[in-house]
């Protein structure tokens, strides 16, 4: 600095402090311009992508699997009327993901969506929850009555989930109001008109309920119009990288965390869970490690005990009770093996007769592996 001073105040003239201040504070304010808009950038970038979804409500669906994929097109051709859709799947595939998607991207996107799950409705109350009800028509009854799901889904769209889960009685009321599109209130003496699109949902197998008399042939097939198969998680791993990314994009506005991505082994271990609870088991340990991790990146430790306890179930099932050592086990994790047993270690609290339960392992199969890697077998 001495010298770029003295060159630019030779002796003779004079030195000029605010001047060289001001320079300083201005390369100053230059620099945060530049730091600014590059977060502008970033953030201009989510929100491009922010608005892509917006514009296109099926860019929610994640993922490029063939099963994902024709589930998906078929989503978007449903959307284009008004034809009952039945969407199935098992428990957290993102069977209201889809009936949004499609609510949102027809003509009834302006209208309301409104969802009932007719597993979590008690019986006694799903009648007057659907139908609504008229003044006097209860004990505890509103003096103005109440308009039901139907009435309030007019002109939108109405999403009934677990509708397998429907008492017969009121499946018979659902059938009128998708043939007649009429509805009369609990106590009621007049029919009202509802004009509301029909999704529902199930993880059940409608034929077989069918079968055996618990569930309406005649509902059924009123309901069958646009039948939707979503894939299980453990059907469609080639989208695993995806779900992570944008699960934890997500999570980390929830969790206040910058986690950029997961380390090789959990990765790994992802694509060999079979996942039982699909893409709400996915999401729920993302967020519990989040959670827990102290860096920018999951790395096995961070994952739930109860993970590891069910993967080295599973993968001893699939391997003929050979446990971690099965032919389940990909050839990637085994790569990772070592990373694997110190996190099983660690979430095991260092006991190594539960991380041999975990990995499904005797306990000399433990330390013959804790040797094989020089991980010390105490403590």
């Amino acid at each position: 600095m001495l010298p770029a001073t003295y060159a630019e105040n030779p002796p003779g003239k004079i030195y000029d402090r605010n001047r060289d201040w001001n320079r300083i504070r201005t390369w100053g304010r230059d620099r945060d311009r530049e730091h600014d808009s590059g977060r502008q950038r970033g953030r201009g970038r989510e929100r491009e992508h922010d608005r892509d979804r917006e514009r296109d409500p099926f860019a929610m669906i994640i993922g490029s699997s063939p099963g994902i994929t024709a589930a998906r097109n078929l989503a978007r051709r449903a959307a284009r009327g008004d034809s009952n859709v039945l969407l199935l799947g098992e428990t957290g595939v993102g069977k209201g993901v889809f009936a949004r998607a499609i609510h949102e991207a027809g003509h009834r996107a302006r209208g309301p969506f409104v969802v009932v799950n007719c597993a979590a409705v008690p019986e006694s109350l799903m009648e007057s929850e659907l139908f609504g009800y008229e003044e006097g028509a209860f004990t505890g009854a509103l003096k103005t009555g109440k308009p039901g799901k139907f009435e309030q889904a007019s002109g939108g769209t109405i999403f009934l989930d677990e509708i397998g889960d429907m008492p017969l009685m009121l499946q018979a009321k659902v059938l009128r109001v998708i043939q007649e599109r009429v509805i009369e209130r609990l106590g009621g003496i007049r029919e009202v008109p509802v004009d509301t699109r029909l999704i529902a949902a199930t993880n059940k197998n409608l034929r077989e309920m069918v079968a055996t008399g618990e569930f309406r042939g005649d509902l059924y097939y009123r309901l069958d119009v646009i039948t939707i198969t979503i894939p299980p998680l453990r059907e469609r791993k080639q989208d695993m990288p995806e779900l992570v990314d944008c699960f934890l994009k997500k999570l980390n506005k929830v969790c206040h965390t910058s986690v950029t991505g997961v380390h090789p082994a959990v990765m790994d271990a992802f694509l060999s869970y079979h996942w039982p609870g699909n893409l709400r088991e996915l999401e729920n340990v993302l967020e519990r490690a989040l959670n827990l991790t102290d860096g920018n990146e999951i790395r096995p430790e961070d994952i739930p005990v109860r993970f590891w306890e069910v993967l080295g179930s599973h993968l001893g099932e699939a391997g003929g009770s050979k446990g971690f050592n099965g032919p389940g086990l990909d050839e990637s994790l085994v790569a990772h093996e070592r990373a694997i047993l110190v996190a099983t270690l660690r979430a095991a609290g260092n006991n190594r007769t539960r991380a041999a339960r975990m990995l499904n392992i005797s306990r000399s199969g433990l330390y013959k592996k804790l040797r094989k890697h020089g991980i010390p077998s105490k403590g």
